[in-house]
């Protein structure tokens, strides 16, 4: 499995817990996995212990010979190995992707490098794959290498690829004149091959040269085919939907369990929630709150930028705040108009919302026990699984009916009492608001309010249902059997 982002050593948003979680998952099912992550500059700050194996790495790389190495480390309490690029040129950064909200100008040359390299563990045999499973256009090089030839010579059967998208809007863009950094050869710079409009698309690649492509769910499968969140991609999408599945996340219950969470304050299940209502308290100290004990905790996590609907947020709430009636929590890591927009609203409301920008593991899991509900106005779906994580705190989700955000959420329904989540349909501030308005109201019986908290937290979307359909696809794939 190779993935720029691998947590707990490279975690920058949904991508790196997804990839550890499902690594691991296939493990426990007796599969041998290991994951392959650039060593970038956070993983030495965090203080984690990579061990160098004897496997040096030498490309010509934009006409200069780049030297490299793979260390190792074990996921912890799995038996799944880690293997890390090391090339201190390329990943000795402050940034996985960027600085100071610039991408970096040399990616491409980058992620050629980290590529290059997981095609040289698979030549040199270090690990003897029967599939490398992809993730995002950071990996794309990887099926094409094994496609084309190129950059496999020494390695006797190529194995099979799966390419996962997990955010069609992130799709690696490089100008045409980038090419040769790649070792492709010009014959693949063609409508049907990685040409885009005129540049290189990575994500393409991943599309057209892997033998089986995945995405976060079924319903998200359908809606890159169309122009609303093909993101452009739609035709591509389209012509590969016979080799495209859709697959939902799960959740690490071992992570994400209210009873056992280090990580709290107060623990709680759904049989006694009282721990919740502490989280709730030490959550309102932590932003500054005024505390007010029957007012609802609304809170909206990171990253708020425009595709995730921040201004939604600002443009549907501020006649509640006005009124008095919730308070909100916003945690955020941008610089953008947007950010600045939901700091605004806080300077506005200081006693009622409170603003963070950047947070660890530790507050992020205090935000989902001790909010009431989880605001999720993305206009577009990705791969996050905070809302199945949401629902096992007792912690509803609000969000968009688009992919996998809502695909695991059953909405409220008030005439028969049941779901466990609240769910809008257009990218509009007055549904958002129907929404916010429509959870409210169940929030004030609290009786019909406790059972849904309970019903939410008695859903089951743990990582071993995925775990079992990826293994069934990638036997098909071995066996070259129907999909």
């Amino acid at each position: 499995m190779a993935s720029s982002e691998v947590a707990p050593f490279a975690r920058l948003g949904g991508l790196g817990d997804v990839t550890t979680a499902l690594a691991g998952a296939l493990a426990e099912r007796g599969n041998e996995v290991a994951l392959v992550v650039p060593k970038y500059l956070s993983v030495d700050r965090s203080g984690f212990r990579t061990e160098p194996i004897d496997l040096p790495l030498l490309f010509r790389v934009d006409n200069e010979e780049r030297t490299g190495w793979i260390h190792k480390a074990r996921l912890p309490d799995s038996d799944v190995d880690v293997y890390f690029v090391v090339n201190d040129h390329y990943f000795n950064r402050n940034g996985f992707y960027q600085e100071g909200g610039k991408d970096y100008p040399d990616n491409l040359a980058r992620f050629t490098f980290f590529c290059r390299s997981v095609i040289e563990l698979l030549v040199t045999g270090e690990f003897e794959a029967e599939i490398v499973h992809c993730h995002d256009w950071q990996t794309a090089l990887i099926p094409a290498y094994l496609k084309t030839g190129v950059s496999v010579s020494g390695l006797e059967h190529a194995p099979k690829t799966v390419f996962t998208v997990h955010n069609i809007a992130y799709q690696g863009f490089f100008g045409k004149n980038q090419l040769p950094t790649t070792g492709l050869p010009w014959e693949v710079f063609t409508p049907e091959g990685i040409e885009f409009y005129g540049d290189i698309n990575l994500l393409k690649a991943g599309f057209v040269y892997a033998d089986h492509v995945t995405t976060v769910s079924e319903r998200y499968a359908a809606e890159i085919m169309t122009p609303e969140q093909g993101c452009g991609m739609e035709s591509i999408v389209v012509a590969s939907r016979d080799r495209l599945t859709g697959i939902l996340n799960g959740v690490s219950y071992e992570t994400w369990n209210p009873q056992t969470d280090a990580l709290l304050p107060a623990r709680y299940a759904a049989d006694d929630l009282s721990g919740k209502e502490t989280c709730k308290a030490r959550l309102r100290e932590e932003m500054g709150l005024v505390r007010e004990p029957e007012m609802p905790l609304l809170a909206a996590l990171s990253p708020l930028e425009m595709q995730k609907g921040a201004e939604l947020l600002s443009g549907s709430l501020e006649v509640l705040l006005f009124a008095n009636e919730i308070q909100l929590v916003l945690v955020s890591e941008n610089t953008s108009n947007s950010d600045r927009q939901l700091q605004e609203l806080q300077a506005r409301f200081p006693n009622q919302v409170g603003f963070r920008r950047g947070c660890d593991d530790s507050f992020v899991h205090l935000v989902v026990a001790g909010s009431d509900m989880l605001l999720m106005p993305a206009q577009r779906s990705s791969c996050g699984t905070t809302q199945l994580s949401s629902l096992r705190y007792g912690t509803p989700p609000i969000l968009r009916q688009i992919g996998a955000m809502a695909e695991a959420v059953r909405d409220y329904n008030e005439a028969q009492k049941d779901g466990y989540g609240f769910i809008f349909h257009n990218p509009d501030p007055k549904d958002l608001l129907h929404a916010v308005r429509r959870a409210l109201s169940v929030y004030r019986d609290k009786t019909a309010w406790t059972a849904l908290m309970r019903r939410a937290m008695a859903q089951d979307y743990s990582w071993k249902a995925t775990a079992r359909r990826y293994e069934n696809l990638y036997r098909r794939l071995l066996e070259e059997t129907p999909l």
